[in-house]
């Protein structure tokens, strides 16, 4: 299921943002290469507003920043490797190392929890965190997580 969503041109390793702020506005625009700057604006202003409710950064150096809103039609997905984003920290005191961003149409809720869970239950596995944190590029990292699918 994440394999499909989440093609290798959609994972940047390493991402290039500073900020939290920024690292939101380049995920969501790697989720949606092709989408006009109102619905860029949209997805990145719903992933704002979640982020205001409470933080999408889990723990272990992992996160994942999502959102819904009606500019899509369906679910977008990207990810990659964090480097050096100081003000994004999980509850644990751990730096982000691993984010992924998840931005759905706002009627699919059944099916944005359905990928926020399968991303859960991946990243619990710790030899599949541990592989995704060493990922050297997109291609890498995309065969990390279609080796987990798989198993």
């Amino acid at each position: 299921m994440l394999t499909a969503l989440l093609p290798p041109e959609r994972i940047r390793v390493p991402l290039g943002s500073h900020s939290r702020h920024a690292l939101f506005r380049e995920l969501v625009e790697l989720a949606l290469p092709d989408a006009d700057p109102a619905t860029l604006e949209a997805a990145f202003q719903s992933v704002l507003l979640r982020e205001a409710e409470a933080s999408t950064a889990i723990g272990d150096g992992l996160a994942v920043p999502h959102g819904r809103t009606s500019a899509l039609d369906r679910i977008q997905i990207s990810a990659g490797i964090v480097e050096g984003i100081e003000d994004y920290q999980a509850p644990d005191g751990d730096p982000v190392r691993v984010c992924f961003c998840v931005v759905t149409p706002e009627e699919a809720g059944s099916a944005h929890l359905k990928v926020l869970a399968r991303l859960a239950r991946l990243m619990r596995n710790d030899a599949l965190k541990l592989a995704l944190f060493s990922a050297t590029d997109a291609e890498a990292f995309a065969a990390v997580i279609a080796r987990a699918e798989a198993s």
